[in-house]
């Protein structure tokens, strides 16, 4: 369970390393700015989506470890409802452009499998 807190921080890292680059190549690349800007939007959506799916995993591990009977979801319908709000924000202003706002998304969650197989490696070693 360490582990996923330690991913999780990597990852967090690492995307807000992306978001400040972004915010950089927004403020001095104004021909780019709608790509950026939905990139920006998408990586701070997929940071939310990937903190609140690990927050999920911890409770239902702390649900298992008790083994008290009651139920549990993963927060699905939450994390689409993101997805949409992201997706419906991009399409609606033209400032901020769809296809990078939904390659930002995946982003923060493609990050974690890199984070997992260097925080795997250290702890191995």
């Amino acid at each position: 369970m360490d582990d996923l807190g330690s991913i999780v921080t990597a990852v967090s890292r690492l995307t807000f390393l992306l978001l400040s680059a972004v915010l950089f190549g927004w403020a001095f690349a104004p021909e780019y700015r709608p790509f950026l800007a939905g990139l920006f939007l998408g990586l701070a959506v997929g940071l939310l989506y990937v903190r609140y799916l690990s927050i999920k995993v911890r409770q239902l591990a702390e649900l298992a470890v008790s083994q008290e009977q009651r139920k549990f979801n993963f927060g699905f319908i939450t994390r689409i409802c993101l997805v949409f709000i992201t997706v419906m924000v991009a399409a609606k202003f033209e400032q901020i452009s769809l296809i990078s706002a939904i390659i930002g998304l995946f982003v923060p969650q493609l990050l974690t499998i890199p984070a997992s197989i260097v925080i795997g490696l250290r702890n191995k070693s």
